[in-house]
């Protein structure tokens, strides 16, 4: 009798591979399982910072280090709960990889790869409706759409990026705009350091553009010259902004020619958002 019952029980109850709790066996259809899986999507979608391979294989996955520890380290709680806060409507807020969680960010996934297709960046062939993956084809067709619209080609379609593929039609080659100098901005958020719309336009600035720009404006900021400097936030240096200070111009100035017209529209409708 005890044989029978230890059966039974494994045949409906399996390891959950993604917290290490004992859980009911899922429907098999359910494609985004593995924390590995999981954790490229939360990357590719900009909730998680990328660690780049130095020799990825780009047959499997984009060029990110494939991980497949248990999602329980804090980074990546973290990250899950960024993406079930951008969709609250439908998600608890508690940085697990739940069944409810793991549907959302199929949903989101295809949504996306479907957005890409029908802007002729990828073909049904290259992404097949069933594969929820953010794999090489999806990561090098978000680089195409990036390229087209003057956006940083990292391979990562943040929220906002995923908004502009949500338009009927896009803009082949963005024309150059004049911009708003940041050093004005800077004083603006001097007036006013509190005022939610320019914290959240720096964060989000901090996270559409790359680490090797950033840690060249940690550099020219701090007169150093270091390999991998921990990044300065940028709502610190607009706080501490010292225009007597050449330093400190500098990484400003760089800052603002490495802001194409996408992430600088992006930014401002941010930084104006009332």
């Amino acid at each position: 009798m005890l044989d029978l019952f230890i059966s039974t029980y494994l045949i409906f109850v399996k390891q959950d591979t993604l917290n290490g709790s004992l859980i009911a066996k899922e429907p098999k259809s359910m494609a985004v399982s593995s924390p590995e899986v999981i954790r490229h999507i939360l990357i590719g979608l900009g909730y998680l910072a990328p660690e780049i391979d130095p020799k990825p294989d780009l047959t499997k996955f984009a060029p990110w280090k494939r991980n497949s520890d248990f999602l329980t380290d804090d980074p990546t709680e973290e990250a899950i709960k960024k993406f079930q806060k951008q969709y609250s409507q439908k998600l608890t807020v508690n940085g697990n990889a739940d069944v409810d969680t793991r549907t959302v960010m199929e949903e989101t996934v295809k949504g996306l790869q479907n957005r890409l297709k029908f802007h002729g960046f990828a073909t049904n062939a290259e992404i097949p409706p069933d594969k929820p993956f953010y794999g090489p084809a999806t990561y090098t067709a978000v680089k195409k759409f990036q390229k087209s619209q003057g956006l940083t080609e990292n391979g990562i379609a943040t929220f906002e990026q995923r908004q502009i593929l949500q338009q009927s039609s896009l803009t082949d080659k963005p024309q150059p705009q004049s911009q708003v100098k940041l050093i004005d901005l800077c004083f603006q958020f001097k007036k006013n350091p509190q005022n939610p719309s320019y914290i959240a336009a720096l964060n989000n600035l901090q996270q559409n553009l790359p680490k090797d720009v950033l840690h060249k404006v940690t550099n020219k900021w701090r007169g150093t010259n270091d390999q991998n400097p921990e990044i300065v936030k940028l709502t610190n240096l607009f706080t501490y902004y010292d225009d007597n200070n050449a330093n400190h111009r500098d990484a400003l100035n760089h800052l603002q020619s490495q802001m194409t017209p996408a992430i600088y529209q992006a930014f401002l409708s941010l930084w104006n958002k009332k």
